[in-house]
């Protein structure tokens, strides 16, 4: 594996965070500017929130992504994002492997579990790749209206 470096979601990282930008259907991933994430009270702006369960993920000192684990209800949910520029070349595993990694040392009895969009092929490869298997397919609210998304488990 390469040299990645994970820490705290500085309130600088969450600002570079807002300025990723998606194309295509992949923009639903985009923040809006940091301004707007603040005055909506977001948890990227919370710096508690967001040093408690939020991380960087650093490669040779650039921020390449960024990973959530949240504890709910006995299980432990990994939300992630990478940097458009670092999407679609291989990265993704490293960086689940590492989050996973994470998720057993923070709640090492909980299952690993998280959701993704059906539409989002290549990262549902991804994550089938490191372990993960499809449980439940379900619509859901969301800031951009309603979506089809797959609950996925860890099975490793």
């Amino acid at each position: 594996m390469k040299n990645y470096v994970l820490g705290i979601l500085t309130e600088n990282y969450a600002k570079e965070i807002c300025d990723w930008k998606y194309e295509g259907d992949y923009s639903v991933y985009n923040f809006s500017d940091w301004g707007t994430v603040v005055k909506n009270g977001w948890d990227l702006s919370l710096r508690d929130k967001r040093e408690k369960e939020f991380l960087s993920i650093l490669l040779d000192g650039e921020l390449i992504a960024y990973g959530r684990i949240i504890e709910d209800r006995g299980k432990t949910f990994i939300g992630v994002g990478l940097k458009p520029s670092w999407c679609g070349k291989g990265y993704g595993k490293d960086i689940m492997n590492l989050l996973i990694e994470e998720c057993k040392k923070r709640f090492p009895d909980n299952p690993i579990a998280l959701e993704v969009r059906i539409f989002n092929k290549r990262a549902v490869k991804c994550y089938q790749t490191v372990g993960f298997r499809i449980k439940d397919k379900y619509i859901k609210n969301t800031f951009n209206g309603k979506d089809e998304f797959y609950y996925m488990e860890y099975e490793r």
